[in-house]
């Protein structure tokens, strides 16, 4: 716990990302990390991997897109290093400890963007603004990018703050959180460069018994293009988010966006 107060109070981060509870996720994602690193380790080496082989048929080595790189667990930064002349990793916050591993990194940038294009209205007192973002598609250098593991995370603050802060009804925000995962794949779409895109589809609540009690659509009722690849993340035993459920999520692997028609 006192690790968790530390790193949030050293860990910088725009006026947006602080409202909408951004920068408080990202250090409860590092605590997660640590007490659930074996049981992560299956998923993050397949993402690795994944992401590793779709980079290698990129022709060009100019820059690669890292959206949502986290806390770089799962993203093949050697392999994107030697491939790419620029690996820019893009996040809403970018935890000082992230910053300090790569602080001798050469060929490397961070870069801070709000992916659903709401957190700054939203945070200002706007009406909620149509979700969307540029981010990225007016660089040239661009050669590869790779959404990873982020689509289905990007919904969930604009949800809480419009159903906690505005008094949303709950189906009226699920309408808004499918239109920020819409906006993400049309985002996405509009790369002239190759898109490798990992992300979760459903989301299981397993039972002590290893039963499913129920499954969610971890994308709101958007339906992405068919996967390369699958597999199943165990991201919470039992006791790290309820003590009677275990959360299962099922993984999907896009290797070339432009490859699969986008169905919506």
């Amino acid at each position: 716990m006192l690790a968790e107060i530390l790193l949030y109070r050293l860990t910088r981060a725009e006026p947006w990302a602080h409202a909408l509870g951004l920068r408080e996720g990202a250090v409860r994602l590092w605590s997660r990390h640590a007490r659930c690193r074996k049981i992560w380790a299956p998923h993050l080496e397949k993402t690795r991997r994944f992401v590793a082989q779709a980079a290698e048929a990129v022709p060009g080595r100019g820059t690669a897109l890292v959206l949502g790189s986290g806390l770089l667990a799962d993203v093949p930064l050697e392999a994107l290093r030697a491939r790419f002349a620029r690996v820019v990793l893009v996040d809403a916050v970018h935890l000082p400890i992230v910053r300090w591993r790569l602080r001798r990194a050469t060929g490397v940038e961070f870069a801070v963007a709000d992916l659903t294009g709401t957190a700054a209205g939203l945070a200002r007192g706007d009406a909620p603004p149509e979700p969307g973002s540029r981010f990225g598609l007016d660089d040239a250098t661009v050669d590869f990018v790779v959404s990873l593991n982020l689509v289905s995370q990007l919904p969930l603050a604009p949800f809480d703050w419009l159903v906690d802060r505005l008094g949303w009804a709950e189906e009226a925000a699920a309408a808004y959180a499918r239109r920020v995962v819409d906006a993400h794949f049309a985002h996405l779409a509009q790369f002239r460069a190759p898109v490798c895109v990992i992300g979760d589809a459903a989301r299981s609540f397993v039972d002590r018994a290893g039963r499913t009690a129920e499954t969610e659509d971890a994308l709101w009722g958007h339906r992405p293009p068919a996967a390369d690849a699958e597999w199943s993340w165990d991201v919470a035993p039992l006791g790290e988010h309820d003590r009677n459920f275990a959360i299962r999520n099922q993984v999907f692997a896009i290797r070339e966006l432009r490859a699969n028609p986008l169905i919506v």
